[in-house]
């Protein structure tokens, strides 16, 4: 193929090669980058290479406690289902659904799940700058006589807004959620072997990092303060099936006030709102638990199995068994697994 390129008013013309194309393509916006922002310093993150080097679901037992001593990966660490805590560096944060943190480079981290009800987790390691054209190794140190600690092919970057650990709650059914257990299953599947792949699927995750992060620290939708707290109150209680009176009922207005706020500010009217909730919900625990249908409905505020699937099937377009066998992660109810020491671990570990 011919292509033509512009260079400081100079014009050149070249035959170029499939491989050349693809490595043009990924380096000019890099280029536009260190154009914008100058070389000198260290690179910002925009213009290094990171890439996925690990990856697995973990479900924990309750006494199953351990410590790695020294982890070299930017951490995804995102809590399906369960509850537990964690200690990085010194610092104890709470786990519970729908939890993910982005966790700091050359970590020590203690697990620590709940004793009733252990987390089940997935993990994604990234590298922020792995140094492309040197040896592809599809694994992460944990300890520090591990393979591949303090690699002059592997660093830490600046990411603006992550310096610390950095806490989010997502939804396995939105964007980040989907990428993450796409992430984890390609991994488990090519036991990481592709580093193309692994590039590619980084560059991805650290846009949605980006975007979860602008989406939380960006200013809220502006709606009247009536319906706010209509809203707040449908957020925390949607599993008890609040009705139209019930809302009216939080800011001591008529229901056709409620009906109207929705209306006007929304464009749905507050019963659907609510059952979009309840589905959303559901949706997540299909994908994220192994709880029966039944237990689902029950979860969400709708008790009648019957009515649940036929409400679910409505909305969604398909069963609840149809919809957790074509999204969820699992089958059948995980069983704890093996924690295996330095050197000897598997990849559908940590």
């Amino acid at each position: 193929m011919t292509s033509t390129a512009i260079l400081h008013g100079s014009e050149f013309r070249k035959q170029w090669t499939c491989g050349e194309v693809f490595v043009f393509l990924r380096f000019v916006p890099k280029l536009s980058q260190a154009v914008k922002q100058g070389i000198d310093g260290p690179l910002p993150a925009a213009l290094l290479s990171p890439a996925i080097c690990r990856a697995g679901y973990f479900q924990f037992a309750g006494d199953q406690s351990f410590t790695n001593g020294c982890v070299q990966s930017r951490g995804l660490f995102w809590c399906k289902s369960g509850r537990g805590r964690f200690i990085v560096n010194g610092e104890t944060y709470e786990l519970e659904p729908h939890d993910l943190y982005v966790l700091t480079w050359n970590r020590k981290i203690t697990y620590i799940p709940d004793s009733k009800d252990p987390m089940f987790t997935g993990h994604v390691h990234l590298i922020p700058d792995y140094r492309e054209g040197s040896d592809w190794i599809p694994d992460v140190p944990h300890e520090k006589a591990e393979i591949a600690f303090d690699s002059p092919d592997r660093s830490d970057a600046y990411w603006p807004g992550f310096e610390e650990v950095v806490r989010f709650k997502i939804k396995a059914d939105e964007p980040i959620g989907l990428l993450l257990d796409y992430t984890i299953r390609r991994y488990l599947e090519s036991h990481g072997s592709d580093e193309l792949e692994g590039r590619h699927l980084a560059d991805l995750l650290v846009n949605e990092l980006y975007r979860l992060r602008s989406r939380r620290f960006g200013s809220p939708h502006s709606y009247p303060e009536e319906l706010v707290r209509m809203i707040a109150h449908v957020e925390k209680g949607f599993h008890l099936a609040p009705t139209v009176a019930d809302l009216a009922g939080t800011i001591d207005r008529s229901r056709s006030h409620v009906l109207k706020l929705f209306n006007s500010h929304m464009g749905i009217s507050p019963k659907s709102y609510i059952i979009d909730k309840q589905l959303q919900e559901a949706r997540e625990l299909l994908i994220s638990t192994t709880l029966s249908i039944a237990e689902i409905g029950q979860a969400v505020g709708l008790h009648d199995p019957y009515h649940f699937s036929k409400r679910f099937r409505k909305h969604v377009g398909i069963s609840p068994s149809k919809y957790r066998q074509n999204h969820g992660p699992f089958s059948s109810r995980p069983t704890a697994s093996a924690h295996q020491p330095a050197g000897e671990r598997v990849q559908s570990e940590r």
